[in-house]
């Protein structure tokens, strides 16, 4: 029995209308809930996961720790995403390989973004003490570049910053860099790829300076997550934004975990879809993830409660706010949707791992003229 909450397979955004306000512009899908897997096996005690990255194949995650002082802190790559997708929900117990360091613990944060096949990895976020924290680069089997940043580590010192909060790629009009944010500052600190150098920070972007993360559409404009708030700062040129204005606000406390995503499907999956911005609010009480289009206007949530369709599984609803999420495609075509949320101890589903597929809706199928025919293959093809 799945208990007497309502729950539906996917969370449905849009309707079809006989209205003229209805446009290709504003066509949208659905996000359908495939997998859901306790990683408390993987992450015991005071480590709990807090990114998530996927590279076309494999799916990664990094840990933070809760312990006060210097802590074990892990990258972790779980396994492909078809292994995850054919094994049921459920405890995820294996992995492939697992990097462990020595950085800040006291719940300092991690940041995770794969880009050309390496990982780059933040770990110690918000620290000050150069030894217990740093941006690192990885290639896909967990081994250190050595060669980037001079030892692979990309130090406080070497980047003439006090302090990391936030790692991202900025597609840079076709010359992508590592974005580095830091809080109390609306600079966006930028660094080679290849190399580590500094490779040109932008003017200040105005706005608030309480920094906690980034998140980059394709053609560069800049979508920011401050305290209670995400706000979209449109590209003027490769180092200058205008001004931030607000999408989302609410009330919420100083804290340092939180997350905005950015999901380009309109680029990367469906022309004419609806791209999708998520994030957390951590307001005690409001467990899950909120979804917003790059107008502001509101999508829909993920509570983790949405049925994955597989039976004798109970999906458990998102227990905190300790939430983050990115998006990946698979050499096929098909468009993911990747949820973590953190929990220190040993409470089942404390750490977990979301797997949603992004799906078209056959009725902006039908308004985009892509036809009953061709949406109901796709449909059997994303079974």
């Amino acid at each position: 029995m799945k208990g007497t909450a309502v729950r539906s397979k996917r969370i449905i955004v849009a309707l079809v209308t006989a209205t003229v306000a209805f446009t290709i512009a504003s066509a949208d899908v659905s996000l359908v809930h495939r997998r859901s897997f306790n990683l408390v096996p993987l992450f015991p005690s005071t480590l709990a996961v807090g990114d998530v990255a996927f590279d076309g194949t494999n799916v990664y995650v990094s840990a933070w720790n809760s312990g006060s002082g210097t802590q074990t802190v892990s990258l972790v790559r779980l396994g492909s995403l078809s292994s995850m997708l054919s094994a049921s929900s459920g405890s995820w117990t294996t992995y492939d390989w697992r990097v462990d360091l020595t950085q800040a613990g006291g719940s300092r944060d991690t940041r995770l973004v794969p880009h050309g096949g390496s990982l780059y990895w933040g770990a110690g976020l918000g620290d000050t003490a150069a030894a217990n924290t740093g941006i690192r680069k990885y290639d896909l089997n967990g081994n250190l570049v050595s060669s980037w940043a001079g030892d692979g580590h990309l130090s406080l010192t070497e980047a003439s910053v006090s302090r990391y909060d936030t790692i991202d790629i900025d597609p840079s009009f076709g010359n992508p860099k590592l974005a580095v944010g830091v809080f109390g500052s609306t600079i966006v600190r930028r660094f080679d790829l290849s190399t580590g150098a500094n490779a040109g920070n932008t003017g200040a972007v105005g706005g608030d300076t309480s920094t906690r993360d980034y998140a980059f559409a394709p053609n560069g404009d800049l979508y920011i997550r401050t305290q209670g708030k995400v706000s979209k700062a449109t590209r003027i040129n490769d180092t200058a934004f205008n001004a931030p204005v607000a999408l989302a606000s609410w009330s919420e406390g100083t804290l340092a975990q939180a997350f905005v995503a950015y999901i380009p499907i309109s680029t990367e999956f469906y022309s004419g879809f609806s791209d999708l911005v998520l994030y957390n609010q951590r307001v005690s009480g409001q467990n899950k993830v909120f979804i917003i289009r790059p107008d502001g206007s509101v999508f829909g949530e993920l509570t983790g409660l949405e049925d994955t369709g597989e039976p004798g599984f109970d999906e458990v609803a998102f227990d905190n706010t300790f939430l983050n999420a990115s998006w990946g495609k698979t050499a096929d075509g098909h468009m993911y949707i990747f949820v973590v949320k953190g929990g220190t101890g040993a409470a089942a589903f404390g750490d977990r791992l979301d797997i949603y597929e992004v799906v078209p809706e056959p009725a902006s199928l039908l308004v985009l003229g892509v036809g009953l025919v061709g949406c109901m293959r796709l449909r059997r093809r994303s079974r």
